[in-house]
């Protein structure tokens, strides 16, 4: 009996260890299990930004690859290429899309793969008080007066006085705000600073903001502008539809391989009267637009939304950038 004794013993001794050692196991697993899960998020999300990274450097190539140095159209494999944009494969299960949307006013939007250029928005740093005021009227959607109100004060904002226009506004008025601060006397960085001038609104913002620039020269290439910001720059609706009529070529779509291109400035007139039916008026308007010298045919800079994701996940990651032909980021915002 005492052996059978020492011998129970010992099994209650073993399985108590073993329920100990089996505690303690669950203990340090419980302790250790978020910190490897946290390391395997971490390392997936580092794969995601290295995969969006990897658009954007595809992006650059692509540029390079633009064989047509001397203007730009909606055809260029730089904006409209899924091959090289729609969910590119890299590594295993890897991938990367180049992405923007595209609509106009009675479509949804489409989505497309590739860049666009910055080159076809106006940019308020250079854009004359005559171009800004039409554009607000016609893609702020506002009256006349407050067109006036927000164009003088984007003009006060971006000039080196403190002398305010008829409609405009100095440090005066920005400083005497409940919450002021400074003019800035000096050129937008961002378009969100347009919020602080005086006049503009969230609405009136979030619907311009698709159309405008920081990041050009201050000319508009007619290759790619769309109907809103031809018409802001002066042209009448009806001139701003044919525009886009022939560029769209035979099918009667933009960013297609039989898309006509305005290869050059100076042949801009002659090529769309050889296409298009225009009225006198519409003749003067385009004259008039294009001898402000505003119009050119070719891009420079460029914006990306590169988007990295793996075949077995949800989560993605996002760099929204605005390179140049040099390969200079201009602008880069993750998420």
């Amino acid at each position: 009996m005492g052996m059978v004794s020492r011998r129970g013993s010992i099994l209650i001794g073993v399985l108590w260890s073993l329920f100990f050692l089996s505690a303690l196991a669950a203990a340090i697993y419980a302790r250790v299990a978020p910190q490897i899960d946290f390391v395997a998020k971490w390392k997936d999300r580092s794969r995601l930004y290295h995969l969006a990274r990897a658009g954007v450097k595809r992006a650059m190539i692509e540029l390079d690859k633009d064989e047509t140095q001397d203007f730009d159209g909606l055809s260029d494999t730089w904006a409209n290429n899924e091959e090289a944009f729609k969910e590119a494969a890299l590594g295993e299960d890897g991938f990367f899309s180049v992405r923007y949307d595209v609509s106009d006013d009675d479509q949804e939007p489409q989505e497309r793969y590739g860049l666009t250029d910055e080159e076809r928005k106006i940019n308020p740093n250079r854009a004359s008080d005559a171009v800004l005021k039409h554009f607000f009227e016609i893609a702020g959607e506002t009256t006349s007066q407050q067109a006036g109100d927000i164009t003088d004060s984007i003009l006060d904002w971006v000039d080196a006085d403190d002398e305010p226009r008829v409609n405009g506004a100095e440090k005066g008025y920005y400083e005497a705000l409940e919450k002021g601060y400074p003019c800035k006397n000096k050129e937008f960085e961002m378009l969100e600073e347009l919020l602080l001038v005086k006049g503009m609104t969230r609405g009136i913002f979030d619907k311009v903001k698709p159309d405008m620039s920081v990041h050009t020269d201050g000319t508009v290439n007619i290759n790619t502008a769309g109907g809103l910001v031809l018409q802001g720059l002066g042209m009448s609706e009806s001139l701003a539809e044919k525009i886009i009529h022939f560029r769209e070529g035979n099918d009667g779509e933009e960013a297609t391989e039989d898309d006509n291109v305005f290869d050059s400035t100076q042949n801009i007139a002659g090529a769309l009267t050889a296409s298009e039916s225009l009225s006198p008026e519409e003749i003067e308007q385009f004259n008039g637009v294009a001898g402000s010298g505003i119009l050119s045919v070719r891009s420079q800079h460029f914006r990306g939304e590169s988007v990295g994701g793996l075949k077995d996940q949800q989560t993605r990651r996002r760099i929204i950038f605005v390179a140049d032909r040099q390969k200079q980021i201009k602008f880069w915002r993750e998420d």
